[in-house]
């Protein structure tokens, strides 16, 4: 069979609204996913992206050449009664309103919510005019969006069982079609990035906004004495304050967008561990030193970090902990454990531990809870 866009329709109705994004982490197993379904032939143009005028789906979808509807409104500070608090739920409200019209206009067959205060309003959308609704949670404790529209979703796609959502079908976090890419490019790619072949190479990064946690840490380390080789990704909110004086080895960028080229070539990653994060570590089988973020909601990033953690490929430090020595020491430990491999990339992905095939599950669960397809199935006329 072949899938064959039906005469006379809009491509654009019938098809799939993603709501959510905020930040990478939310944002790139959607676009994954969004990739997918592309790939097995729906109209790119059935795709639409419903997220936060603040979010970096603002850069990234367009990126991606998808349609995007970017709301204004911005998440809840605190349970806790103040002004601005009033004037973001007053926001919120707007942007429901606002997602219940586009998927009245838009007519999708399917919404796919990524968790998150911006994922709320197209699948608010959904339940209000019964459009079928996908949940996919990227952490191992579920966001309170995604909690909240649980029991009226068909099906939620996590990493792992016991996140709290109902319906619960374990696909996997889908990570980045560039991430099993460089799985399979692994240290060669150090050529491409500039990188020495034999030393080792130390990758930091804190999410797209950075981590002044693990900056500092960065920054510290390297008045305490000699570092190995270190691609720091320091985050453009603290980009203007990068020292003057790190020495050369520390090679700093305020963001990178071949990241994940960064971590299948590198001896060890540290980072938050967000689940996006926690997915593309598992897949590459890279080591990681983990600082989980201390107010994360229901300490989502160390029960994240767990697995990693269990498996030996990881260690967790508590934020509180991790100052410039801190760093120093774990990943002295790090790299004497790892580091003796003979074939480092045969014993990396000897490491994985992650769901390669993550992303063709929930796109499997997107078709099969589908109430109806972008283009029409017809069978091949045979002997034609």
């Amino acid at each position: 069979m072949k899938l064959k866009q039906a005469r006379g329709t809009d491509p654009s109705q019938g098809g799939l609204i993603v709501a959510g994004g905020g930040t990478a982490g939310h944002l790139l197993p959607g676009i994954a996913v969004a990739d997918e379904l592309v790939k097995r032939g729906w109209p790119r143009e059935a795709v639409l992206f419903v997220g936060s005028s603040r979010g970096v789906e603002v850069e990234m979808v367009p990126s991606a050449s998808y349609e995007l509807v970017a709301l204004s409104g911005r998440g809840i500070n605190a349970p806790r009664f103040s002004p601005r608090n009033l004037l973001n739920v007053a926001g919120i409200i707007w942007a429901i309103l606002c997602g219940f019209w586009i998927v009245r206009q838009r007519r999708p067959a399917i919404v796919l919510s990524l968790g998150g205060y911006a994922a709320l309003p197209a699948a608010m959308g959904a339940l209000l005019f019964k459009v079928p609704l996908v949940l996919a949670e990227q952490n191992a404790s579920a966001s309170a969006t995604n909690r909240l529209l649980t029991k009226f979703a068909k099906a939620a796609a996590v990493p792992c069982a016991g996140t709290g959502l109902k319906n619960e079908v374990v696909t996997g976090n889908p990570v980045r079609g560039a991430v099993l890419q460089a799985d399979r490019e692994g240290r060669s790619l150090r050529t491409d990035l500039g990188w020495p072949e034999h030393e080792p190479v130390v990758v930091v990064f804190g999410g797209s906004l950075g981590s002044r946690r693990i900056n500092e840490a960065v920054w510290e380390a390297a008045t305490l004495g000699e570092l190995p080789v270190l691609h720091h990704v320091v985050g453009r909110r603290d980009w203007p304050d990068l020292p003057s004086t790190l020495p050369a080895n520390v090679m700093a960028c305020d963001y990178d967008d071949d990241l994940p080229k960064a971590m299948a070539a590198a001896d060890l990653v540290v980072c938050r561990p967000g689940g996006s994060t926690v997915a593309e570590i598992g897949v590459l089988g890279v080591p990681a030193v983990l600082v989980p973020l201390p107010n994360a909601p229901n300490d989502h990033q160390r029960r994240n970090a767990q697995s990693l953690v269990d498996s030996g490929l990881a260690v967790l430090v508590p934020d509180a902990e991790f100052d410039g020595q801190r760093f120093r020491d774990e990943i002295t430990q790090m790299l004497s454990k790892f580091r003796s491999e003979s074939h480092p990339d045969v014993a990396r992905r000897a490491r994985s531990l992650g769901y390669h095939d993550a992303t063709e599950r929930v796109a499997d669960l997107i078709t099969k809870h589908c109430r109806s397809l972008p283009a029409v199935l017809e069978p091949k006329d045979e002997g034609l």
